[in-house]
């Protein structure tokens, strides 16, 4: 992704021609001088056709052997 930097103070860049600029997946970033205020970067759009696939996060979480146990008493009585 290429990244631009836009002064406020010495562009006069429309609305239309920045997310023009966008859409051909261009970060921007603008500036008053050399200060950063905001940044504009593309929505990354998710396929609604692509399934997920199960398995692709193995081992990222581990559940206790006792997850079903019921809680004890001190922890309702809190």
């Amino acid at each position: 992704m290429l990244t631009k930097k836009l002064d406020i103070q010495q562009s006069s860049i429309s609305i239309i021609d920045l997310l023009a600029l966008v859409q051909d997946d261009t970060e921007i970033v603008l500036t008053d001088g050399d200060v950063p205020l905001a940044k504009v970067t593309p929505i990354v759009r998710i396929q609604e056709n692509i399934a997920p696939k199960a398995g692709l996060n193995l081992g990222a979480m581990v559940m206790s052997d006792d997850f079903d146990e019921p809680l004890p008493d001190e922890f309702w009585l809190q």
